[in-house]
C-alpha cells in the first residue's frame, strides 16, 4: 500500500511540475508573440517572417532559369503554366490584346510587385465598372533595367496594355551592392549573374551550394512536420522547435556567407562579371544605382506614351526609411535588424532614391513616393527583415495606388 501511495504521489508531483513548466512556456510564448500558443501560429511565424528570408539564395537556384533577354524567369515545372505565364507568377497571360471596355493593367518590379497582384486586382475591381486584366510581371530579384526590358519584350511580342504600374526601389538600390558588386560582378547585371551562367563552378562552390540547399530542405521538412507532431499541443515543444529553427537559420546564413566569400576568391570570366570597376567611395555606387533607376523610369514612361499607355511609378515602402512607420514590438522582433548588409544598404540608398525621384516629377512623370503610406499604422505590417508586408499592408498600398490612378481623367471611362 505504501508503495502504491508513493507511486501516486510521485505521479502527482511529476504532473504538477509538467503543468508548471508548460504554463511557464505558454506565458513565455504569450510575452514573445502577443498571442496564445498553438502549433498553427508557430508554423505561420516561421513560414512568414525572416526565418524564411535566408532561404532565398538557395530558392532561386532551384526554380529560376536564365532568360535570353530578361536575365531570368521561373520554371514552374508545368509545361502548360510555363507557356501561359512565360515564367512569371501572373494569372493572366502577358501577351494580351486591348478590347473595348476592358482595362489591361501590367505590374512591374521585384518581389513586392509580384506579391501585389491580387490586392491590386481587388482594388481595381472595387473602382472599375468591369474587372480588369492584371498582368504581373514583377519577379523576386528584378531591378532596373529588368522592369524596362520586361515591358519592351512583351510589347515586341504584341502585348497591348492600358496602364503600366512600376512598383520598385528596394531591389534597385540594395541588390546592386549586396548581390553583385561585393563579389566582383557588374552591379547592373541580374542578381547573382555569375552563378547563373557559370558552366563549371569549382568543387568548393558546388559543395557549398549543395550544403545551403541541404540545410534549406532540412528546415522545410522540419517545418512541414510541425502540425502533425505528437507534441504539437505543447508550448515547451514549440519554444524548443523555435530555437532549432533559429539555429538552422543561422547555419543557412553562415553557409550563404561562405558561398559569397568563395565567389570573391574565384577568378571569373568576362561573361560572368561583365565590365566591372571599383568605386573609390561606395556611396558613388548607390548614386549610380539611383540614376539607373531614374533612367529606367524615364524610358518606361516614353515607351508607355509611344504605345498609348498610362505610366505610374511608385517608390515602395520600406521599414528602414526614417519616419515610414512606428514599428510595433512584433515588427521590431521579426522585421527589423539594422546591422545587416541589406538594411545598411536601405538606410544609405532610400534617401538617395527619394531625392532622385523628384527629378521624375520635374519630367512630368507620374511618380509617387509611397514610403510614408504606413506612417500612421500601428498594426503589424512588415513580415520580414527585408521589405515584404502582410495582407493588410498590401491592401493599404493597393488602395493608395488606386487613389492616385483614379485622379487621372483618362481613367474615368473605366471607373464606376
Amino acid at each position: 500500500m505504501k508503495r502504491s501511495k508513493k507511486v501516486i504521489f510521485t505521479a502527482i508531483m511529476l504532473s504538477m511540475v509538467i503543468i508548471c513548466i508548460e504554463g511557464l512556456a505558454r506565458l513565455t510564448y504569450l510575452i514573445m508573440f502577443d498571442h496564445n500558443y498553438n502549433v498553427n501560429s508557430l508554423y505561420n511565424i516561421v513560414k512568414s517572417n525572416n526565418y524564411g528570408l535566408t532561404d532565398e539564395f538557395a530558392y532561386w537556384w532551384d526554380q529560376e532559369i536564365v532568360h535570353p533577354y530578361l536575365g531570368f524567369v521561373v520554371d514552374h515545372q508545368d509545361e502548360k503554366k510555363n507557356k501561359e505565364t512565360y515564367g512569371f507568377s501572373t494569372t493572366v497571360t502577358p501577351v494580351i490584346k486591348r478590347e473595348p471596355g476592358k482595362l489591361n493593367v501590367v505590374i512591374l518590379g521585384g518581389s513586392v510587385a509580384q506579391s501585389m497582384g491580387k490586392a491590386l486586382e481587388t482594388a481595381f475591381d472595387r473602382a472599375c465598372r468591369v474587372p480588369p486584366n492584371v498582368i504581373t510581371l514583377g519577379l523576386a530579384g528584378y531591378k532596373q533595367p529588368q522592369q524596362l526590358l520586361a515591358l519592351a519584350y512583351f510589347l515586341s511580342l504584341g502585348a497591348q496594355y492600358d496602364l503600366v504600374i512600376n512598383l520598385d526601389g528596394y531591389n534597385d538600390i540594395v541588390l546592386p551592392f549586396t548581390d553583385n558588386y561585393r563579389v566582383g560582378v557588374n552591379p547592373f547585371f541580374p542578381r547573382n549573374w555569375n552563378l547563373r551562367i557559370n558552366r563549371r563552378p569549382t568543387h568548393k562552390v558546388l559543395a557549398q551550394i549543395g550544403k545551403v540547399r541541404y540545410l534549406r530542405d532540412r528546415k522545410q521538412e522540419n517545418l512541414e512536420a510541425l502540425p502533425s507532431s505528437f507534441f504539437r499541443w505543447s508550448a515547451v515543444f514549440g519554444l524548443v522547435k523555435m530555437q532549432q529553427f533559429k539555429k538552422m537559420n543561422w547555419e543557412i546564413n553562415r553557409g550563404s556567407q561562405k558561398l559569397y566569400n568563395l565567389q570573391q576568391e574565384e577568378v571569373k570570366k568576362f561573361e560572368e562579371t561583365g565590365p566591372f570597376w571599383k568605386y573609390e567611395d561606395i556611396r558613388q555606387l548607390y548614386q549610380e544605382a539611383a540614376r539607373v533607376w531614374v533612367r529606367g523610369s524615364v524610358l518606361l514612361d516614353q515607351l508607355a506614351r509611344e504605345n498609348g499607355m498610362e505610366y505610374y511609378h511608385f517608390l515602395q515602402p520600406n521599414q528602414y526609411v526614417k519616419g515610414s512607420e512606428v514599428l510595433n514590438r512584433e515588427e521590431m522582433r521579426i522585421a527589423y535588424l539594422d546591422d545587416l548588409l541589406i538594411s545598411k544598404s536601405a538606410f544609405i540608398g532610400y534617401p538617395i532614391l527619394i531625392q532622385q525621384g523628384r527629378t521624375l516629377l520635374e519630367k512630368n512623370i507620374k511618380f509617387f513616393d509611397a514610403t510614408q503610406v504606413f506612417a500612421k499604422e500601428k498594426e503589424t505590417i512588415y513580415i520580414d527583415i527585408c521589405c515584404h508586408f502582410n495582407q493588410r499592408g498590401k491592401e493599404i498600398l493597393a488602395a493608395y495606388i488606386m487613389d492616385q490612378i483614379a485622379q487621372n481623367p483618362k481613367m474615368k471611362q473605366f471607373l464606376k
